[in-house]
């Protein structure tokens, strides 16, 4: 699928989700959903071509966002009634942000993840060195506390933040985006300063917050007074880590659409890191990397699938691996074999995988990875 086949069918999605919930009367629920299908029909906006389509996602924009407006008085209109107490409402807050908090380290290593030899060492340089040698780390070569990892979806963003965690002795804060907009929108600016306060307060600790350009968008005067607002206290709460060296608290935030970023939020985010396409060696290792555990003919070239996998997300041959391992199984299925235990699927071939390949395409288009690359030539650090 394509971003904007991604992009569409989020949207539609999350605002079937966000009527529901509404017909429920958790009209605090919908408001996230509803959020959701604004957040991706604004990345639409910006990229889609056709002024017709445009318009229809404009048109759409603007009605779910008189929703949303809609559902938060009636929340302030609840909230005034005295629905909910103040003791109840710091004890939410907290559960919330737990709820956000891995708190064992992830088992994922660096041996893990193919490749991306660049961006492990921008990583070992701006968070592990530091944190095992802070002593090393102070005046001018004070750590980074802002690191943005930006590229194409299915690249290893994710997978890089979970091994950072595995690498050090720190509380790994795992943030949805939506989360920070909250069921209840007016008070996300309390649930940024809890989620800083507690990272503070569980040193070392990194924050990784996925797709944060639903939360750092650029700024307009269109926007809601509330998101407005979180933006500004999000801003001012990576300043203060900025502004205390001896703090060892670190914030990760992934995007594919790095072109959304407000420049003050970029700015911020000091260390700018791009996950570009697995290269041949790391599409042979993934591919090795998930066959682990499978057994293989003797056929099976990785050399021939990393050349035919040219321009394939780590995702995409995720896909692929997959597909090609399930057609042993179909086979004995087929057969009416599967339900016997005493029967087992043949090794899997170099016929499945370019079988699989045939039916598995890459996600991402050339004019996509074209955009990363010029976001990576201008604003890159690392």
């Amino acid at each position: 699928m394509s971003t904007k086949d991604v992009l569409r069918e989020l949207a539609s999605n999350n605002v079937k989700r966000a009527i529901n919930l509404e017909r429920q009367g958790k009209y605090d629920e919908a408001i996230i959903y509803y959020y959701r299908a604004i957040s991706a029909l604004k990345k639409l906006v910006k990229i889609e071509e056709k002024a017709s389509l445009r318009k229809i996602y404009e048109s759409r924009l603007r009605q779910y966002a008189r929703r949303v407006l809609l559902l938060l008085r009636e929340g302030n209109k609840r909230e005034k009634r005295g629905i909910r107490s103040g003791i109840d409402e710091k004890n939410e807050l907290r559960s919330l942000i737990k709820e956000a908090i891995i708190t064992e380290k992830p088992k994922l290593s660096w041996d893990d993840i193919a490749n991306l030899e660049n961006a492990k060492k921008a990583l070992m340089e701006a968070v592990v060195w530091p944190m095992l040698r802070p002593d090393l780390f102070r005046g001018s070569r004070r750590p980074w506390k802002g690191i943005l990892l930006f590229g194409p979806p299915g690249c290893g963003k994710t997978l890089l933040a979970k091994a950072v965690a595995g690498s050090v002795n720190a509380v790994f804060f795992n943030v949805d985006s939506s989360l920070i907009l909250s069921k209840w929108l007016g008070e996300s600016e309390k649930i940024v300063k809890e989620l800083f306060r507690m990272a503070r307060n569980n040193q070392p600790a990194i924050i990784f917050i996925d797709e944060i350009d639903a939360i750092a968008s650029v700024r307009s005067a269109e926007e809601h007074e509330a998101i407005h607002r979180v933006k500004t206290v999000f801003l001012s709460e990576m300043d203060g880590l900025e502004s205390s060296p001896d703090e060892k608290v670190i914030m990760i935030g992934a995007t594919n659409m790095p072109e959304l970023i407000d420049p003050a939020f970029r700015r911020r985010f000091e260390k700018r890191i791009y996950v570009p396409l697995p290269d041949f060696r790391a599409r042979k290792q993934i591919f090795k990397i998930h066959l682990r555990d499978t057994e293989l003919a003797e056929d099976v070239n990785f050399d021939k699938l990393a050349e035919l996998t040219e321009g394939y997300t780590g995702h995409d041959i995720a896909l692929v691996v997959r597909e090609a391992i399930m057609r042993p199984i179909r086979e004995l299925a087929e057969a009416g074999l599967l339900s016997q235990k005493n029967s087992k699927p043949r090794p899997v071939t170099m016929g499945d995988f370019l079988e699989a390949i045939k039916i598995i395409k890459p996600s991402v288009s050339r004019e996509e990875i074209e955009k990363y690359e010029r976001w990576a030539r201008k604003y890159a650090t690392g």
